[in-house]
């Protein structure tokens, strides 16, 4: 008799969206926050959501798009939103006492974390120091950001999990079927994540405030406390 077979959603889907971030003194089209699909960048090592440092910013230069704008950004964050790791899926065989083979898969424990990737993420060499702790509060909160979208995927994941139940012929076309469903269940956020982004840099680019940022920073410090429960 076949057995039930768990499977690792985070290793097929290893970054579900992807959003560069350019901490610019002004925001210009090019310095807009925007999103890449997840397969065109390598991640390589990630840190999952703390307090950042200027260490974690390790790009050596700009990405392509803003090689002619360095001057006017401070810092470049790569953040994205991947599956954690004890994301699975558990794919059921047919039963033996029916006579068509119908194979289902359900997912299990499926959540969801921000991650910065330092090896994209750069800080400006040239920006004076009296300016650090500005820009990198600017760009914990950008990560913030992701971090309270991750929580909130993961809480519709605990409510709607059922609605992700795949059934088909094949296994391997279930288990396919499952992760294109999430995808396409998480790209529904994505626009959201990206204004919310987009209107903190919009209140805070373009000039020093810090007051206005840090009411953006206890704002998410408040929503990352509510939603603590869904780690």
């Amino acid at each position: 008799m076949i057995s039930a077979v768990a499977g690792r959603i985070a290793s097929h889907l290893a970054l579900i969206f992807l959003i560069l971030l350019g901490g610019c003194s002004r925001l210009p089209d090019y310095g807009k926050p925007r999103s890449f699909p997840r397969d065109a960048i390598q991640p390589g090592a990630v840190v999952s959501y703390r307090y950042l440092d200027v260490a974690d910013f390790q790009a050596k230069d700009l990405p392509d798009h803003l090689h002619d704008h360095g001057q006017h950004v401070n810092a470049y964050s790569a953040v994205a939103i991947r599956a954690a790791p004890g994301s699975q899926y558990i794919l059921s065989p047919p039963n033996e006492g029916l006579s068509i083979q119908v194979y289902s898969v359900l997912v299990k424990n499926l959540a969801f974390e921000a991650v910065l990737l330092p090896a994209h993420s750069w800080w400006n060499p040239s920006l004076a120091k009296e300016k650090f702790a500005y820009v990198l509060q600017h760009e914990q909160i950008h990560f913030a950001l992701m971090e309270v979208a991750a929580r909130r995927l993961t809480g519709k994941a605990e409510r709607e999990q059922a609605q992700l139940a795949v059934f088909d012929s094949s296994a391997e076309a279930a288990a396919k079927r499952l992760l294109q469903k999430i995808e396409e269940w998480l790209a529904e956020s994505e626009e959201d994540v990206l204004r919310e982004h987009t209107e903190f840099d919009e209140a805070t680019s373009g000039r020093y405030a810090p007051e206005v940022q840090q009411e953006w920073l206890e704002r998410v410090e408040k929503d990352l406390k509510d939603l603590a429960g869904m780690d």
